[in-house]
């Protein structure tokens, strides 16, 4: 099995620095892609945010390939929950910081997430993209109570309003799922500032951009800088090549 990929992350007009972190490492033949993103109005989010992808990436990568990766993952964000802790008691200034975390594992056609917080995941499969991962935040519970709608969600103030993330002195439960590909899909794992572009335009974008993952992040990274951007965008996209593609890994 071989993945081609492309990443990319931007600050955005209205930050002045950025909280994401977005890395993407092989175990044998597994792909492990994690994006974090630091709470604003906390303190060292661009801290917490890649101690929680390094921390789980780095677990998985000497615990994969195995049979178990569901059980893995859990431990990986647990693991990653407790190293921003273990910042935080070592770092005094560091206390409060936080960090949401979504990690995909791509084990042949099979796609693993993990997620904690309000990052996505996507499927791009044929002319549907579709979300894999549920906010953990005020306005998708509003959303899935049925009191607002999908419109009304995609602007209230519950958006940013986490009620999961990394940095809870306690025992994790991660969401972990299960997908299937098929050759020629792609993965999306996005921060909120990245996703929340995906209007019509963009998700044609998208859709028609697949073949040429370099210049559809470039793209994106176009869209994350311009006057409608409100927070950092970080995006990775991967797609699942045949065997026989010389390009990938």
């Amino acid at each position: 099995m071989r993945y081609s990929y492309a990443q990319g992350s931007v600050t955005g007009p209205v930050r002045s620095n950025n909280e994401d972190y977005l890395d993407v490492i092989k175990a044998g033949d597994q792909l492990i892609i994690g994006v974090a993103d630091g709470l604003g109005g906390c303190p060292y989010g661009e801290i917490a945010s890649r101690v929680a992808v390094d921390t789980a990436l780095g677990f998985l990568k000497e615990e994969l390939p195995c049979e178990d990766i569901e059980d893995k993952m859990d431990l990986a964000f647990n693991k990653a929950n407790v190293a921003i802790l273990k910042d935080c008691a070592d770092e005094p200034e560091h206390i409060g910081m936080c960090s949401t975390l979504t990690v995909a594992v791509l084990s042949g056609l099979e796609i693993h997430i993990g997620h904690y917080g309000d990052c996505r995941a996507y499927l791009v499969s044929d002319n549907e993209l579709i979300r894999l991962t549920s906010d953990h935040n005020l306005a998708e519970t509003l959303l899935r109570e049925g009191k607002i709608t999908e419109e009304e969600a995609k602007v209230h103030a519950g958006r940013s309003n986490l009620i999961k993330c990394l940095g809870e002195n306690m025992y994790i439960r991660p969401d972990l799922n299960t997908y299937n590909a098929k050759y020629g899909d792609c993965v999306i794992l996005a921060t909120d500032g990245m996703y929340s572009l995906f209007d019509e335009d963009t998700v044609r974008d998208i859709l028609n951009g697949r073949d040429d993952l370099d210049a559809l992040v470039d793209l994106l990274m176009v869209r994350g800088a311009s006057d409608d951007s409100k927070d950092n965008s970080t995006v990775a996209v991967i797609r699942f090549d045949s065997g026989n593609e010389e390009d990938g890994v």
